[in-house]
């Protein structure tokens, strides 16, 4: 397991000493600092699980550290150091930010238990953030930001299954990029991808804010158009066929299926546009076909 990195600022070489010595008993790594500014700075450079800090300090109190502390590390807790006399500014702390309290004299076993939660909480919050940020890694092409092949299966079940709910349109256009192996030897792989980048941003562009644009693979993407029929993406289909010729070195296949004309299942629907996407290669490229 990771070193569990605790701050702590305190300029009473006692109090530091008894703060340092409680955890590094429980294996934490202690940073002991009597500036608060220093602690900061130290906390910008490392992952810290707490910081433990003077309530009362003519430097900066601890409702100023809580606050800054936030501002450059968030799930960083808190812990302020006071007397039980000024227990009102202690809890004033805890409405700024800070996590939880410890009071003066201090006692081994409280400075154990509070920092133990704070450090759980470090951790459950890091947990989550984790969880969030590989859920969005999952769902996210790496190259072009766009969503991927497997956010767009689970995409199509979710619209799939409203429209049976609700009669309207939905309309796929199945894209490809004309030449593409041509362009890649060409040119050289870098260039392809820059390619596929300018193609991405050049699709979120002209999409809605309720449209979908996903990478199928390789050179092929995906459009998921909600709420539009067959008209309505022949539009759209042709207006990106039209911007690529303008703003890219290279023509697109584009094929066009809509729910539920063309196909109430969803394997079929994404049949039905690549097929149509084919199409409209063997008719020549740069140009949009309809299943």
């Amino acid at each position: 397991m990771a070193e569990i990195n605790i701050i702590i600022i305190e300029d009473s070489p006692e109090a530091a000493s008894l703060l340092e010595s409680t955890l590094r008993g429980v294996g934490y790594k202690a940073w002991v600092v009597s500036e608060p500014k220093e602690g900061l700075k130290l906390l910008g450079s490392m992952s810290c699980a707490a910081v433990i800090t003077e309530l009362r300090s003519a430097k900066m109190n601890g409702v100023e550290v809580a606050r800054a502390v936030h501002k450059i590390s968030p799930e960083t807790n808190v812990i302020v150091i006071t007397f039980y006399s000024f227990i009102n500014s202690a809890v004033e702390a805890m409405e700024a930010g800070a996590y939880a309290y410890i009071i003066k004299p201090l006692n081994i076993s409280e400075i154990r238990l509070v920092t133990e939660h704070a450090v759980e909480r470090f951790y459950l919050s890091s947990s989550n953030k984790e969880k969030e940020h590989y859920a969005q890694l999952a769902a996210v092409d790496g190259l072009t930001g766009l969503y991927n092949r497997r956010y767009f299966k689970e995409l199509m079940q979710h619209e799939v299954a409203k429209l049976q709910r609700y009669a309207s349109n939905l309309s796929l256009l199945m894209i490809d990029i004309d030449d593409f192996k041509i362009y890649n030897d060409t040119y050289g792989h870098p260039a392809g991808d820059d390619l596929l980048r300018k193609l991405s941003k050049l699709l979120r562009a002209a999409m809605r804010e309720m449209d979908y644009v996903c990478r199928y693979g390789g050179e092929e993407f995906v459009v998921v158009l909600p709420q539009t029929d067959k008209k309505g993406a022949e539009i759209v289909a042709e207006r990106l066929r039209a911007q690529a010729g303008l703003y890219l070195p290279t023509t697109l296949s584009i094929g066009v299926a809509t729910y539920p004309e063309d196909g109430q299942q969803i394997d079929v629907l994404i049949e039905k546009a690549d097929a149509a996407m084919y199409k409209a290669k063997k008719g020549g490229k740069n140009k949009y076909c309809l299943a």
